[in-house]
Protein backbone atom coordinates (compact mmCIF):
# COMPACT_ATOMS: atom_id res chain seq x y z
CA UNK A 1 0.00 0.00 0.00
CA UNK A 2 3.00 2.31 0.98
CA UNK A 3 4.27 2.39 -2.70
CA UNK A 4 1.15 2.53 -4.14
CA UNK A 5 0.50 5.66 -2.61
CA UNK A 6 4.25 7.05 -3.56
CA UNK A 7 3.37 6.59 -6.92
CA UNK A 8 -0.35 8.46 -6.93
CA UNK A 9 1.97 11.18 -5.14
CA UNK A 10 4.12 11.51 -7.88
CA UNK A 11 1.74 11.23 -10.55
CA UNK A 12 0.11 14.14 -8.71
CA UNK A 13 3.06 15.95 -8.51
CA UNK A 14 3.97 15.18 -12.64
CA UNK A 15 0.10 15.95 -13.16
CA UNK A 16 0.78 19.37 -11.56
CA UNK A 17 3.68 20.07 -14.07
CA UNK A 18 1.80 19.64 -16.87
CA UNK A 19 1.22 16.21 -17.80
CA UNK A 20 -2.34 15.56 -19.03
CA UNK A 21 -3.80 12.52 -17.68
CA UNK A 22 -4.02 10.12 -15.05
CA UNK A 23 -4.63 6.33 -15.42
CA UNK A 24 -4.72 3.43 -13.06
CA UNK A 25 -2.96 0.08 -13.47
CA UNK A 26 -3.12 -2.90 -12.03
CA UNK A 27 -0.24 -5.35 -12.40
CA UNK A 28 0.04 -8.97 -12.01
CA UNK A 29 2.97 -11.80 -11.17
CA UNK A 30 5.76 -11.07 -12.63
CA UNK A 31 5.28 -7.20 -13.27
CA UNK A 32 4.17 -6.31 -10.04
CA UNK A 33 7.32 -7.95 -8.64
CA UNK A 34 9.06 -5.60 -10.77
CA UNK A 35 7.15 -2.66 -9.69
CA UNK A 36 6.68 -3.82 -5.99
CA UNK A 37 2.95 -2.95 -6.37
CA UNK A 38 0.27 -4.15 -7.59
CA UNK A 39 -1.36 -0.81 -8.07
CA UNK A 40 -0.09 2.06 -9.60
CA UNK A 41 -1.29 5.81 -10.53
CA UNK A 42 0.35 7.18 -13.42
CA UNK A 43 0.78 10.65 -14.81
CA UNK A 44 0.80 10.73 -18.70
CA UNK A 45 0.61 13.52 -21.77
CA UNK A 46 -1.70 13.45 -23.53
CA UNK A 47 -2.60 11.66 -25.99
CA UNK A 48 -1.41 8.64 -25.20
CA UNK A 49 -1.33 4.48 -26.54
CA UNK A 50 -0.92 1.47 -24.69
CA UNK A 51 2.58 1.70 -25.83
CA UNK A 52 3.17 4.68 -24.08
CA UNK A 53 2.04 3.41 -20.61
CA UNK A 54 4.30 -0.19 -21.66
CA UNK A 55 7.44 2.75 -21.97
CA UNK A 56 6.38 4.47 -19.01
CA UNK A 57 6.59 1.21 -17.09
CA UNK A 58 10.12 0.60 -18.48
CA UNK A 59 11.17 4.32 -17.87
CA UNK A 60 10.24 3.77 -14.17
CA UNK A 61 10.98 0.54 -13.31
CA UNK A 62 13.83 -0.64 -15.36
CA UNK A 63 15.71 -3.51 -16.55
CA UNK A 64 13.89 -5.77 -14.14
CA UNK A 65 9.87 -5.09 -16.03
CA UNK A 66 11.92 -4.66 -19.31
CA UNK A 67 13.03 -7.62 -19.42
CA UNK A 68 9.25 -9.19 -18.43
CA UNK A 69 7.58 -6.78 -21.13
CA UNK A 70 10.00 -7.12 -24.42
CA UNK A 71 11.82 -10.32 -25.87
CA UNK A 72 15.50 -10.33 -26.25
CA UNK A 73 15.00 -8.77 -30.18
CA UNK A 74 13.16 -5.25 -28.66
CA UNK A 75 9.04 -6.98 -29.18
CA UNK A 76 6.68 -7.31 -26.68
CA UNK A 77 6.35 -10.61 -25.86
CA UNK A 78 3.21 -11.70 -27.09
CA UNK A 79 1.50 -13.84 -24.30
CA UNK A 80 0.61 -10.59 -22.50
CA UNK A 81 -3.11 -9.75 -22.39
CA UNK A 82 -4.50 -5.97 -21.52
CA UNK A 83 -7.57 -4.91 -19.81
CA UNK A 84 -8.64 -1.54 -20.90
CA UNK A 85 -11.70 -1.08 -18.61
CA UNK A 86 -13.57 -3.95 -19.28
CA UNK A 87 -12.25 -4.43 -22.99
CA UNK A 88 -9.20 -7.31 -23.55
CA UNK A 89 -6.54 -6.33 -25.83
CA UNK A 90 -4.28 -9.12 -26.26
CA UNK A 91 -0.50 -7.85 -27.29
CA UNK A 92 0.13 -10.51 -30.24
CA UNK A 93 -2.31 -8.92 -32.55
CA UNK A 94 -1.48 -6.36 -34.86
CA UNK A 95 -1.15 -3.11 -33.60
CA UNK A 96 -2.26 -3.51 -30.25
CA UNK A 97 0.09 -1.14 -28.40
CA UNK A 98 -1.47 1.56 -30.69
CA UNK A 99 -4.26 1.29 -28.48
CA UNK A 100 -5.98 4.43 -27.47
CA UNK A 101 -5.84 5.32 -23.78
CA UNK A 102 -8.00 8.10 -22.27
CA UNK A 103 -7.81 9.95 -18.95
CA UNK A 104 -9.26 7.73 -16.23
CA UNK A 105 -9.05 4.39 -17.81
CA UNK A 106 -7.82 1.28 -15.72
CA UNK A 107 -5.64 -1.26 -17.22
CA UNK A 108 -4.87 -4.87 -15.90
CA UNK A 109 -1.78 -6.38 -17.12
CA UNK A 110 -2.19 -10.45 -17.02
CA UNK A 111 0.22 -12.79 -18.77
CA UNK A 112 -1.47 -15.79 -20.68
CA UNK A 113 -0.37 -18.80 -19.18
CA UNK A 114 -1.83 -21.57 -20.89
CA UNK A 115 -1.38 -25.14 -18.74
CA UNK A 116 -2.85 -29.25 -18.58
Amino acid sequence: MKMVFHYALCSLRYALLGFSMIVRLKLFSPLSDAAGATELTLAVEEPATLKTLVEALVALFGKEMKQHLYDIEGRIIPSWAVFLNDKIIPLNKPHALDTQIAAGDELSFILNIAGG
